[in-house]
């Protein structure tokens, strides 16, 4: 069975998405909610905005409407990549 996965990014790098991007093959959708920290961050740290050339479906965060945000959706993994500190 393949994995419908949601990733909160607050303040990391996320370099999570580029693991996600190598299991494609186990995984069948993954939700993105970046927030603008984070895109900041990862800007800061890279130098570029990469983040946006993923196949990822991207949401804002007050993003009512995003797929995952009723259970009916059925994602089953969300992975929370806080802030470092």
């Amino acid at each position: 069975m393949k994995r419908k996965i949601i990733v909160a990014v607050t303040g990391a790098s996320g370099s999570i998405l580029d693991k996600l991007n190598s299991l494609s093959n186990q995984i069948e959708k993954v939700g993105i909610v970046m927030s603008k920290n984070a895109k900041d961050v990862w800007k800061w740290e890279l130098d570029n905005e990469a983040y946006s050339n993923y196949t990822f479906d991207f949401y804002e965060k007050t993003d009512f409407m995003a797929p995952f945000a009723s259970g009916s959706a059925k994602y089953d993994t969300m992975i929370i990549i806080p802030c470092s500190m």
